[in-house]
């Protein structure tokens, strides 16, 4: 009984976490979220490249804000490398996801831009943040 005790608690404390995947929706409302806390104006968003290789501070903050909003990324702890891997594909994509990170120190040139840069450099290597889900359509009468 006392090493099912063990075992039990280990089994807890190594698990993962409650992560949940993120899909399109969620990009979205985060996206929306995260330019409502920076007050963009609809006239700064027409006029913005929103392109992950922007250099516009405006989009690399708005990313940081959304991978932080996910819970990816932290400036205490910096990319919870098992969230992402989870996020962008899971253990297949582990090595691409790690080198993006490590290639990418955070701060360098300043988080905003690092953050963008390891998001920019995911996507370089074919990883994608969701998988494009098809439009429900309503067939109800």
């Amino acid at each position: 009984m006392k090493y099912f005790l063990l075992l039990l608690l280990v089994g807890l404390v190594y698990s993962d976490d409650d992560y949940v995947l993120k899909t399109r929706v969620d990009v979205a409302q985060s996206f929306r979220k995260c330019l409502s806390s920076q007050g963009v104006s609809r006239d700064t968003f027409k006029k913005t490249d929103w392109t992950l290789n922007s250099t516009d501070p405006l989009v690399q903050t708005t990313i940081k804000c959304v991978v932080e909003d996910f819970g990816l990324f932290d400036e205490t702890n910096g990319f919870n490398r098992d969230r992402v891997v989870k996020q962008f594909g899971g253990e297949a994509v582990r090595t691409k996801v790690e080198t993006c990170i490590t290639n990418n120190p955070i701060g360098t040139p300043n988080v905003s831009q690092s953050v963008q840069n390891v998001m920019y450099c995911l996507e370089e290597n074919g990883l994608k943040m969701y998988e494009d889900q098809p439009v429900r359509v309503s067939t109800s009468d």
